[in-house]
């Protein structure tokens, strides 16, 4: 799966989870193409538009799911979107490491 190339301050781990986001008005499914502490890159059941703010509940094969209470789209090409995380929540940020050490390959997940 191929994401939007811009200039990162950090690489992006190709990792493959089943994830939901929502903005309150809606609810949507999708899966991750890649993530890092900052951000990453997400394909989804509902359009976003940039500037959106998203709660994203992520669930990594390994281990529990992680809320991501704050992640603001900042850019979307198709049902495909690059969403960066509110950097003053540093406990997400550190379990993002540990889902990015902890995955061994990448898995598959279909969405609704």
């Amino acid at each position: 799966m191929l994401c939007h190339a811009d200039k990162r301050t950090s690489l992006r781990v190709p990792i493959a989870c089943a994830v939901y986001y929502s903005d309150g008005a809606f609810h949507a499914s999708g899966v991750t193409a890649n993530l890092t502490h900052q951000g990453g890159c997400l394909r989804g059941s509902h359009a976003v538009r940039v500037g959106m703010v998203l709660t994203v509940l992520l669930i990594p094969p390994t281990q529990a799911a992680l809320l991501i209470r704050r992640a603001t789209v900042r850019w979307v090409q198709d049902r495909q979107f690059g969403v960066q995380l509110d950097q003053d929540d540093s406990t997400t940020s550190w379990e993002l490491d540990q889902i990015a050490f902890d995955q061994e390959g990448p898995l598959s997940f279909m969405t609704h």
